[in-house]
């Protein structure tokens, strides 16, 4: 895994944030992918959750950052100002005490665009959200999403208890958009999480939209910003 890292053969794929009505790209998701062409290609759901035991997440989101900026920076002058890019952030990153230095470099690899970064806090571990972790969130001032990452939804409410911390967005997965098969009772608990993310004044992302019948109910929702293989 490390060498892996290393290497580069862990790469960063874009995944389109697509405006549901109007088919405007709005920014991107920063996937990682393992590449090689000597070996089998790896699933994220394989090597990430290998990454958080083995203590190479840090060094794995770190290298994407670099190629991240790297790769955009030609791309400067074709981005719409606002243009918004997600940056998957683990718990044991944020815990890190090189998480500030690490973000503000790769802040300042987009110094010049108005691109707006956003970080994406994928909760595979408990994210406790004590004075430190709050202080290092504000500090950067950067949009974040709290991602529900197949986790209980009780920890989104323990999330918002502290009144210190402000979350922009809210993702739902596709566990969730996945029940909406055009039959009007399969979506019941997904109407139930877009009323509470409301609730909450949270903008919402729905990903793993992969059918018409799923765009169509997400638009009637009034919630446009999409991700998945349907675009």
């Amino acid at each position: 895994m490390r060498y892996a890292i290393t290497q580069g053969y862990i790469v960063p794929y874009y995944q389109p944030l697509v405006n549901g009505k109007t088919g405007e790209i709005y920014g991107v998701e920063i996937l990682a992918r393992w590449q090689n062409s000597t070996t089998p290609s790896r699933s994220p759901t394989e090597f990430i959750p290998l990454a958080e035991r083995t203590g190479l997440i840090i060094p794995l989101t770190r290298s994407l950052m670099a190629q991240v900026n790297a790769q955009m920076r030609p791309l400067f002058s074709k981005l719409p100002d606002g243009f918004h890019i997600g940056l998957n952030i683990s718990v044991s990153h944020i815990n890190a005490p090189t998480f500030i230095d690490d973000c503000l470099h790769y802040q300042r690899g987009f110094e010049g665009k108005a691109v707006k970064l956003m970080l994406e806090i994928t909760e595979q571990e408990p994210l406790l959200l004590n004075g430190a972790v709050v202080d290092k969130l504000n500090t950067l001032h950067l949009p974040r999403i709290f991602h529900r990452a197949g986790r209980l939804w009780h920890r989104l409410f323990r999330a918002f208890l502290s009144p210190r911390l402000v979350f922009d967005y809210i993702k739902i997965d596709q566990s969730f958009v996945g029940r909406v098969t055009g039959e009007a009772p399969a979506s019941k608990l997904l109407d139930c999480v877009i009323e509470m993310a409301r609730t909450l004044s949270l903008r919402i992302i729905a990903e793993g939209v992969e059918t018409e019948a799923q765009r169509d109910y997400l638009n009637r929702q009034n919630i446009h910003l999409l991700q998945g293989y349907y675009f």
